[in-house]
């Protein structure tokens, strides 16, 4: 999983990366929205499992969660480890985080849920973070010889300082107060603790054996043991199982459907780092949520970036233009409802074009990706976004349909052209179109000047990235609202696309 989220080198393919990331319950809960698919189970076989057995997914397969297990584990052995006494649950928070996510999907944006979800907090910090480290630690190697170097597209530095900050808040809430995030703000730890206070096997405090010791307590990261009466609160409890481990006296079993099941056999401890529940995972955070409701509405105020056709047109350029989203979102309604950030596509891009969106998508889309034709363009023959992504904000579609997919719509400003204003021979944008949407035309003497025809144009990009001018430059290709399906180009005539080393012809 972590590999996924660090790749730098494609050690992990868009479909091994799914099968990973299965059973992470808000991607396929949110795919499954979207349509039936085989992903969709991921949602499903986790709610069984938490009927079944509790909340063992926050436990076991929860990425934020194991990452606050491993930071408390190492503050444990520092000493620096904060023994937490039982606390009273807090259901209105939990309650509120379900809300503000569900209200944040029904104003059509997915923001607020990916800022609380522990699967996407947990992508955006290991991108964020991990990521550039393996760059810089494989670019050194490359240095001696040891590696073969890699380019990887460098992280925006907005986007590291929320990663940064995920990761130290993520950590200290680990610290000083557990599961406390899993318990208040986490939105599947609170659809998950309604489904666990009716497991089929759940733990009890045998109170003939309970010599109230308080060991059990002590070691609950939950903060949901109350040694003094006897209680589990079930709905906060993760069934890390440390409690178990803890007692002495066996003091503490499992019920099954309301009857006593005898305590396993225990050679020095039974814990979910022992026997069958042995993992190696990682995780991290989302935001607190703080002042969601003028969060959602603040979201819900502020639009995708879109100019009017009338009195904007000269003013439209590569900055202030709708934004181009990957082949397969559909269009901005469908993505915005559908992307929680998690970054995997950005990360997997092959081109490097996809970046997260600080403003340009405005707060309904925030940190949601877009492509970024200052950087790259999206290859004509690559569609490794709609294949890994999780969540079905970017559909599933082959290469052969992404070349028809129109997700974008090429405009040329004879005005700013270098043909046209200083009678230079130049033609880059044509020859990095792969469906001659952007073609040459005779214009004056022995030059040629770009034209071009939108129904061809895919929305790739290429033709805005090459463009040399500056700081507006004469092509671009503006985002569409609605994804629609391109005119198949003539094969006959193809343009031949210059490759990127080459220099431009002035």
């Amino acid at each position: 999983g972590i590999l996924a989220f660090a790749d730098i080198g494609d050690w992990v393919s868009a479909f091994g990366a799914r099968v990973i990331l299965w059973p992470q319950f808000t991607p396929s809960l949110l795919d499954m929205a979207g349509k039936a698919a085989w992903i969709a189970g991921g949602c499903v076989a986790v709610t069984v499992l938490t009927l079944l057995f509790g909340r063992v997914y926050c436990a076991m397969l929860c990425p934020l969660g194991v990452l606050m297990d491993v930071a408390a584990m190492l503050a444990k052995r520092t000493g620096r480890l904060r023994k937490l006494p039982f606390a009273e649950g807090r259901p209105w928070l939990r309650a509120s985080a379900v809300a503000v996510s569900a209200a944040g999907l029904l104003l059509g944006t997915a923001v607020p849920l990916g800022l609380l979800d522990p699967y996407s907090a947990f992508g955006r910090i290991v991108a964020g973070t991990v990521r550039p480290l393996c760059m810089w630690a494989n670019h050194g190697l490359a240095a001696l010889g040891w590696a073969h170097p890699v380019v990887v597209s460098p992280v925006h530095w907005a986007t590291a300082l929320v990663a940064v900050g995920m990761l130290c808040l993520i950590v200290w809430l680990a610290i000083r107060r557990g599961r406390l995030w899993c318990n208040t703000a986490c939105p599947v730890g609170a659809v998950l603790g309604f489904f666990s206070r009716f497991a089929w096997l759940r733990l009890r405090i045998a109170s003939s054996q309970c010599v109230a010791c308080s060991m059990c307590e002590r070691v609950c990261p939950a903060q949901c043991i109350d040694f003094r009466n006897h209680q589990i609160d079930h709905s906060r409890c993760v069934m890390c199982l440390d409690c178990v481990s803890s007692c002495r006296r066996n003091g503490i079993s499992f019920v099954r459907g309301g009857k006593l099941v005898a305590p396993a056999e225990r050679p020095g401890g039974l814990s979910r780092r022992a026997g069958t529940c042995d993992r190696v995972e990682w995780s991290v955070p989302g935001i607190l949520p703080l002042r969601r409701r003028g969060f959602l509405a603040l979201a819900a105020s502020v639009p995708v970036v879109a100019l009017a056709e009338s009195d904007a047109k000269k003013d439209l350029d590569q900055h202030n233009k709708r934004v181009v989203l990957p082949p397969g979102a559909r269009g901005i309604n469908h993505f915005r409802r559908h992307c929680t950030a998690c970054h995997l596509c950005v990360v997997n891009c092959p081109d490097q074009v996809l970046r997260p969106s600080i403003t340009r998508h405005g707060l309904s889309g925030f940190l949601q990706p877009y492509q970024d034709f200052d950087v790259a363009f999206c290859s004509y023959n690559c569609s490794n976004c709609s294949q890994i992504c999780p969540t079905g904000a970017i559909q599933p579609i082959s290469v052969e349909k992404r070349q028809g997919v129109q997700a974008g719509m090429v405009r040329l400003f004879e005005d700013r052209c270098v043909v046209h204003t200083a009678g230079t021979s130049c033609g880059a944008c044509a020859e990095h179109c792969p469906t001659q949407a952007v073609h040459m035309v005779p214009f004056k003497g022995n030059l040629t000047a770009p034209e071009i025809t939108p129904e061809l144009c895919v929305g790739c990009g290429g033709c805005e990235f090459i463009c040399p001018v500056r700081p507006s430059k004469a092509i671009i290709v503006e985002g569409l609202e609605l994804h629609g399906t391109a005119k198949k180009p003539d094969r006959g005539k193809a343009n031949t696309v210059r490759k990127m080393d080459e220099q431009f012809p002035f």
